[in-house]
């Protein structure tokens, strides 16, 4: 009796045993999957000053794809761009999700010196470790990183200080410049005004950011093990999303010339706006965000919206693949908005009930100065009282 009890006992051990190994196993992919196609972002936390060490960075940084550690080598002057416009990006999601539970980490880690090295062992979480990368923030995150870098090496490509690219050219090959008197190689056009040629270089903004970002999910590489077909599909259509997005945010910039201030010309180009708007629209197209599932049709694989009476997937619908955590457990401490009594109805973004998860919230009184009472005096000063109030801050419990 005792050597069959003690026969149970050891296989009952070993039975717990190997749970706990595969359980250790299903926590490491989770984590693998977790970052899978997120690495490259981390230029977002890397130093400006690191990039004076190009040759360093590129054959060292530790999140490069083989494609993307090709175009560091080729591409030296963009790479720091690439950075700024990661930078930005994340800069760009902390805002447009400020008053959300999920606020894409609203503190950005630093270290003591402030500084992130390509030598640092353990760079942190950039979107907190209950992230999902098939969820609606994921739909997001690609699309406003992909933005964001192709946004940023348009802009520096038409400063025309780069020896790989330059601000558009023109068919012939020559650049136009602009003075305030004349413009070279302008076309006049019968409604009055003349294009300027040297506009935005989108098409080579988007041509590299699609090169960059879309290898991580075209190329091998070990975290690609953990990652399925339609994550990979989801995440490039994001990436396209945000890219696309800039074309739609071209915006005609003219300026008048003439004699005397009169306005008998106008010189004109095509502009990028303001990186703040394509953050919006984005956020926007966020809460329109489309679930799919992949399906075969034939021998292709496409993602069709799980639920059949939606319409098909369109190039400017972002889409997600899981439905996302409640973030309830990161919401301690965070502002809230408190709705007001003429504005019950109408729950404002961030209030307090959504953002706290029912957990209630504190109220504090904190003071906060402000001009008043200014006066402009001749010539040319303002003056100003400071004027003191109490305002109530609301954050969760």
């Amino acid at each position: 009796m005792k050597s069959q009890y003690y026969g149970q006992m050891v296989l009952v051990t070993k039975e717990k045993m190997r749970r706990r190994f595969i359980y250790l196993i299903l926590l490491i992919i989770l984590q693998l999957r977790m970052l899978t196609g997120q690495q490259w972002m981390k230029l977002a936390l890397v130093s400006s000053n690191l990039f004076n060490q190009q040759q360093q960075i590129c054959n060292h940084y530790q999140f490069w794809t083989k494609s993307q550690r090709t175009l560091c080598m080729k591409f030296t002057e963009l790479i720091p761009k690439v950075a700024e416009g990661a930078e930005m990006a994340y800069d760009e999601c902390r805002h447009q999700f400020r008053w959300r539970r999920w606020n894409c980490a609203a503190k950005k880690p630093v270290l003591t010196n402030n500084v992130w090295t390509y030598e640092t062992n353990e760079y942190p979480s950039l979107f907190g470790e209950d992230f999902e990368p098939g969820g609606i923030e994921a739909s997001f995150v690609n699309a406003i990183f992909s933005s964001g870098v192709a946004y940023s090496i348009t802009k520096a490509c038409s400063s025309n200080k780069l020896e790989g690219c330059s601000c558009e050219r023109n068919k012939d090959g020559t650049i136009t410049k602009t003075t305030t008197t004349k413009t070279t190689t302008a076309h006049h056009l019968s409604n009055g005004f003349q294009w300027h040629q040297c506009n935005d270089n989108v098409m080579f903004g988007l041509s590299f950011a699609k090169k960059f970002i879309d290898s991580v999910e075209l190329n091998w590489n070990p975290d690609r093990m953990f990652t399925t077909h339609a994550q990979v599909m989801m995440n490039l259509h994001n990436n396209k999303v945000g890219r696309m997005l800039l074309k739609e945010n071209l915006q005609q910039n003219c300026v008048c010339h003439g004699v005397s201030g009169t306005c008998s010309t106008q010189v004109c180009s095509k502009r990028l706006g303001p990186y703040r708007d394509i953050g919006g629209l984005l956020r926007k197209r966020t809460e329109k965000a489309i679930k799919v599932t992949l399906k075969y049709i034939n021998t292709h694989r496409i993602l069709m919206p799980a639920d059949n009476q939606l319409a098909p997937v369109t190039d400017t619908d972002l889409i997600y693949l899981k439905s996302s955590p409640s973030y309830c457990n990161k919401t301690t401490g965070r502002r809230c908005k408190l709705n007001s009594k003429k504005k019950a109805k109408k729950k404002p973004r961030g209030g307090c009930d959504m953002m706290c998860c029912g957990a209630g919230y504190r109220t504090k009184l904190r003071t906060v100065t402000k001009n008043c009472k200014c006066q402009f005096i001749w010539c040319c000063k303002v003056t100003c009282e400071k004027c003191y109030h109490q305002q109530k801050v609301h954050s969760c419990k």
